[in-house]
C-alpha cells in the first residue's frame, strides 16, 4: 500500500536533516571562534595611549590653525586690509585662541 505523505511532513524532514547536519558545524565554529580571536589579538593590537596621542595631534592641528589665522589677521591689519583681518581674527577666535588677544586686535579695527 502506498503511503500518502503530506507536504508539511516533507518540510519537517528537510529542516530536521538540515539542522542535524549544521549542528556539529555550528558547535565547531563556536569552539574555534574564541581561539581565532585570541590569535588575532596578538597581531592586531591597539596601544593603551591611542586616545591621548589622537587628542595631542588634534590639539596641535588646532594650535597651528589658530596661530595661522591670528598671524594672517595681524598681517592683513598692518597692510590696511581690515575686512580680511576681521575675518581672520574671527576664525582664530573659533579655534579658541586667547580671547584677550583677539579682542585686543579687534580694538584697533
Amino acid at each position: 500500500m502506498a503511503q500518502i505523505v503530506k507536504g508539511s511532513d516533507i518540510f519537517k524532514d528537510f529542516y530536521r536533516t538540515t539542522f542535524s547536519l549544521l549542528n556539529p558545524l555550528l558547535l565547531l565554529l563556536g569552539l574555534l571562534l574564541p581561539f581565532s580571536l585570541c590569535i588575532a589579538g596578538e597581531y592586531i593590537s591597539i596601544s593603551d595611549d591611542w586616545d591621548e596621542r589622537a587628542r595631542n595631534q588634534w590639539d596641535e592641528i588646532a594650535r597651528n590653525h589658530k596661530t595661522y589665522y591670528f598671524e594672517n589677521g595681524l598681517d592683513h591689519f598692518n597692510q590696511g586690509q581690515y575686512q580680511q583681518a576681521f575675518k581672520d581674527f574671527r576664525l582664530a577666535q573659533e579655534y579658541s585662541i586667547g580671547l584677550g588677544s583677539v579682542y585686543l586686535a579687534k580694538m584697533y579695527l
